[in-house]
């Protein structure tokens, strides 16, 4: 809901502080008084194109502020648009959108004090105001809007749910399924590199440990001389000289024997010395074929030489070890099947997507039916609220075209699945012929403001009570600018009527009249006016009292001449709309003028 606009410098208005409110706010005022600059303020505020032409002369910049408390139905729509442009605090304390024109042209817009693009100002528009009236059909415009109201008119709108989560499935396997294709050739070349890293390595035929055994043993054949010398050596020493140490044991164990024999204490010596003796034998073995099995070929050295540089080699490539390469080798060997199953991987996703596409088309069957079930039914009651507007020769029409889905029958038009979205298999357009010998027409071809203003009010008249369209909201502000044109007395008050259920509703209305027959209706009345200060005109708008609103339908029905019997009509019109108890009940407000 729009809670305040203000407009400073923006064409004849200098500052313009205006309160709007709930229900149906209506503005009037003699013709040139500017109550459309009202409409062209919202215009602008909401992402049309400003231009230098808009600003007061004289003045740096025209800037439009509007402060809003959107319906808690859209609140989450709102919160994702901003925190998509990384205004993550929400709508909390509601929403505030200011535009600023400069004199060069140049703009800038500010939502919740953060400088946003326009793009970003569009998106919030269909949850915040649709402006009807001449130039200012965007809404109805739109294709999408008009499966919206068809959806809310048919309460089918758990149904679109429903085909929206299935069109998701099918679109999230389809890119899968593009993603496998377009990366089928950039597969057989990884699938090239894969193999021949595994070849590699298998030819290699690593086993744990092997590069600690072999540099022990480079290790040993780079040092063989020595370590035939040293074992040499030590050998002598323990066995084969007349001093060697076994020799030297065996006296010193033969003198202890002898001890042990007068000193039986000495027994556990005597069996110490004795295991010695085998230990020192046993090492000596060792020292003498120690040389025996030092293997002194150059060959086996090179051989050595060359398989661990092969080693290190592989390390360098593949890991820091032999365990790692040889996990490296697995992982390559599961990548490889992943790689080369690229067409078993597709025909699984093809098995998906008929199955996503099957789900797809069982709901928006469904979804289709109800629609052409309650187009019919759309059509006549919309043609019953046109020919209560002055519209009693006009045609309208809900065209529904339906892409061929497998197994349907009843459509035999050629299959289009581009048909396919997220709101179901439809196409709907809403067609009208506002005059008798002109053909149905689609509404953006319409070029009358009016007649479109009366179409719109039609639609939220029949569908009013609904679900809500779909993604928009039916709570944003709706500005009408022309629903009066070319209507007069009867259809003039039909028309306030409607716009007064519509408000009754919850829908909060602006809407510019010059007939008395609608104003009446309004639950708050506001009155825009014209007028010098100094040598500059200003425009003023002003929230009218109940007696100030006698005087304003006076002056609406009688012109200048405010006689008594003038005065006595606009009391029984207001007296008489239903709408004059408890209407403006806070005391009016003058808009201030700075």
């Amino acid at each position: 809901m729009l809670k305040f606009l203000n407009i400073s410098n923006l064409a004849v208005v200098h500052r313009l502080d205006v309160e709007f409110h709930p229900g149906l706010n209506l503005l009037t005022g003699e013709t040139g008084a500017g109550k459309s600059i009202i409409v062209d303020a919202l215009s602008l505020l909401l992402g049309s194109r400003g231009t230098s032409e808009a600003v007061r002369t004289n003045e740096r910049a025209a800037i439009v502020a509007g402060y809003f408390e959107p319906e808690a139905e859209v609140e989450q729509q709102i919160d994702a648009i901003l925190t998509e442009v990384g205004i993550e605090e929400g709508i909390t304390e509601g929403l505030t959108i200011r535009r600023e024109v400069n004199a060069n042209g140049r703009s800038r817009t500010f939502i919740n004090d953060r400088n946003m693009t326009t793009a970003t100002l569009k998106s919030l528009q269909p949850f915040l105001v649709e402006i009807h009236g001449q130039g200012e059909q965007q809404t109805l415009a739109s294709t999408r809007f008009h499966v919206d109201i068809l959806d809310n008119f048919a309460a089918c709108t758990a149904f679109r749910r429903e085909v929206a989560s299935a069109f998701a499935n099918r679109k999230e396997i389809l890119e899968d399924i593009q993603t496998l294709r377009h990366s089928a050739a950039e597969a057989e070349r990884l699938a090239s590199f894969l193999q021949y890293q595994l070849t590699e390595i298998e030819t290699a035929a690593l086993h744990p440990g092997e590069d600690v055994e072999l540099s022990a043993e480079r290790t040993l054949l780079g040092h063989a001389e020595k370590a035939l010398a040293l074992s040499g050596a030590a050998y002598a020493e323990l066995y084969e000289s007349d001093h060697s140490v076994l020799t030297s044991l065996a006296s010193v164990r033969r003198r202890v024997q002898q001890l042990s024999e007068i000193d039986p204490r000495l027994i556990q010596t005597l069996e110490v010395l004795e295991a010695a003796t085998i230990v020192l034998t046993d090492i000596a073995e060792t020292l003498r074929g120690h040389g025996a099995n030092i293997d002194f070929s150059p060959a086996r050295l090179g051989e050595i030489e060359d398989r661990l540089s092969q080693l290190e080699k592989l390390k360098r490539k593949y890991g820091k070890d032999l365990q790692e390469i040889l996990r490296f080798k697995e992982d390559l060997k599961t990548q490889l099947c992943e790689v080369e199953n690229v067409e078993d991987r597709e025909r699984v996703l093809q098995v998906r997507l008929t199955a996503a596409e099957q789900g797809y088309i069982s709901v928006a069957k469904r979804l289709t039916e109800d629609r052409r079930a309650a187009a019919k039914r759309l059509e006549e009651r919309v043609m019953e609220e046109l020919h209560q507007v002055a519209m009693e020769r006009a045609q309208f029409k809900v065209d529904v075209k339906t892409a061929k889905l497998i197994g349907d029958e009843n459509n035999p038009a050629g299959e289009d699945p581009t048909f396919w979205s997220p709101q179901g298999a439809d196409r709907v357009e809403f067609l009208l012929s506002a005059n008798p010998g002109e053909s149905l027409r689609p509404l953006a071809r319409i070029a009358s403001g009016g007649e479109l203003s009366r179409v719109m009010l039609a639609l939220r008249t029949v569908c009013a009570g609904g679900q809500g369209p779909g993604e928009r909201s039916g709570n944003a502000t709706l500005v009408f600018d022309e629903v009066d044109a070319g209507i007069g007395g009867r259809v003039a008050e039909a028309v306030g009527r409607r716009l007064k259920a519509l408000a009754a509703g919850g829908q909060q209305i602006l809407c510019v009249t010059h007939q008395a027959q609608i104003a009446r209706f309004a639950d708050h009345h506001y009155a825009v006016s014209k007028n010098l200060d100094g040598e500059r005109t200003v425009t003023m708008v002003k929230e009218l009292s109940r007696e100030e609103r006698v005087s304003e339908l006076a002056r609406m029905i009688g012109g200048a001449e405010m006689a008594a019997t003038t005065q006595q009509t606009a009391r029984w019109l207001l007296e008489n709309s239903g709408s004059s108890k408890g209407e403006n009940a806070s005391a009016p407000r003058k808009a201030r003028r700075r």
